[in-house]
């Protein structure tokens, strides 16, 4: 896992969370923070996960298109083949 994922998720997560926690105390501020802490986990969780997912995907177009030019080099190399054997 890239360093620069796990640094984007704990900023996001956070930037997610901590706006809008501690403006509405309507609990003691120990709950408050422990709820902060929990969502904040969860969030980045989340976000890692998301974010490994779509280096996953990319990683595996990317394949996927190297495979395809292989094969086509491979059909070009046989229908060449072909050709010197008819003529």
């Amino acid at each position: 896992m890239n360093k620069n994922y796990v640094w984007l998720a704990l900023l996001l997560s956070f930037l997610v969370v901590k706006p809008f926690r501690w403006f509405f105390l309507t609990h003691s501020l120990f709950l408050d923070i422990i709820y902060t802490l929990t969502e904040f986990a969860l969030y980045f969780l989340v976000i890692l996960l998301i974010l490994r997912l779509l280096q996953y995907v990319k990683d595996k177009s990317s394949n996927e298109k190297q495979i395809i030019e292989l094969l086509k080099e491979i059909k070009n190399d046989i229908e060449r083949k072909k050709k010197e054997t008819e003529s």
